[in-house]
């Protein structure tokens, strides 16, 4: 009786992967809002005025690149590979109430690695993303002349998001955050300071199936 269930079970599950479209591929492209995380930094002194760093607003950036799916079932598996930009800004706020807007803004790949199930068109995905910062600029020149807030060795952190599945097309809109606490440091006035080298972001991407 047990070996007619596990055949029985065998046999659904094959005909079930046999009728669907195992493994595809396709493109993406999409736009993101993404966010610097810091300890703001009070009391900086340039020998003419005094002022603060503070979290500022997040900047719009956008991504473009491939796109695969591995499916058993409901099962969906997901990896992917695109170019990346985005970053942020800080305030500078000087005493008397002047503000002046830095903005640091990075190009990097990122690769994530999407775990999730499929009911119907929607889709629900989660797992871990790897980033390599290419190259990025800033305006944070009085930061140390070779200042960089993202460093240039993979970084981790994850997405989690929703998505929907049209015949070819999909729609997929995620939050990205890193794994990792504030572990980055850069100096003021001989003092450091953490930082997260990943900006968190959510994420808005359209995609085409081949």
């Amino acid at each position: 009786m047990k070996k007619l269930i596990l055949i029985v079970v065998v046999s659904l599950f094959i005909v079930q992967v046999s009728d669907a479209q195992i493994f595809k591929y396709g493109i993406k492209a999409g736009i993101g809002f993404s966010s610097i995380k810091m300890d703001d930094v009070t009391g900086i002194s340039d020998g003419s005025d005094v002022y603060d760093l503070i979290t500022g607003d997040g900047v719009m950036g956008y991504h473009v690149g491939l796109q695969t799916r591995i499916k058993v079932a409901m099962l969906v598996i997901q990896p992917e590979l695109y170019f990346n930009t985005g970053g942020g800004s800080l305030e500078q706020v000087v005493d008397g109430g002047a503000t002046e807007v830095l903005n640091v803004n990075f190009n990097r790949i990122d690769i994530p690695l999407l775990v999730g199930v499929k009911l119907g068109p929607a889709r629900f995905n989660v797992g871990p993303v790897g980033s390599f910062v290419l190259s990025e600029t800033t305006d944070l020149t009085e930061i140390e002349p070779d200042f960089e807030m993202f460093t240039s060795s993979m970084t981790w952190g994850f997405q989690a998001g929703i998505g929907l599945d049209i015949s070819k097309i999909s729609l997929d809109a995620r939050y990205e955050g890193s794994l990792s606490a504030l572990g980055e440091t850069f100096a003021v006035g001989g003092a450091d300071f953490p930082l997260d080298a990943r900006p968190s972001q959510w994420i808005i991407s359209l995609g085409i199936w081949f």
